[in-house]
C-alpha cells in the first residue's frame, strides 16, 4: 500500500492552498491541501516538510497528527498539523499556483 501525507499549514488564521497544474492525474487544475507521496523508509515529519518545500517554498514546523484514511487506490493518507516559519509562497512542482486563504474559505475552495 503507497503512502502519503498532508500538511494543514496554517499562518495565523490562514491556511496554505495550492492548485494543480491542468493535465495530470491527482486534483488535475484543482485546488487542494498540499500533500505528498513518501519516500520508502522516510518518516511523516520529513516527508510533510519535504512535500511543502517542494510544492510552495517554504519551510514549516510540524505541530501534530491529527487523522489517517484509506483511498481507493489504496494509499493510507496521514494528516498533520503544521506551522508555516515563513508567509513567502511560490507554487513549484506540479502546482500552478498558491495562496494563503482565510480559515473560513477553505471548504468553498477545495
Amino acid at each position: 500500500m503507497k503512502k502519503a501525507v498532508v500538511g494543514i499549514v496554517r499562518l495565523n488564521n490562514l491556511v496554505l492552498l495550492g492548485k494543480k497544474i491542468p493535465g495530470g492525474e491527482f486534483f488535475s487544475g484543482e485546488w487542494h491541501i498540499p500533500g505528498e507521496t513518501k519516500k520508502p523508509g522516510e518518516i511523516d515529519e520529513d516527508a510533510v516538510k519535504r512535500g511543502i518545500m517542494e510544492e510552495a517554498g517554504i519551510e514549516v514546523r510540524v505541530l501534530r497528527y491529527l487523522a489517517q484514511h484509506k483511498t481507493p487506490t489504496p494509499t493510507l493518507v496521514k494528516w498533520y498539523e503544521c506551522e508555516a516559519l515563513s508567509e513567502d509562497i511560490r507554487p513549484d512542482s506540479d502546482l500552478e499556483a498558491v495562496e494563503w486563504v482565510d480559515l473560513s474559505e477553505v471548504r468553498t475552495r477545495c
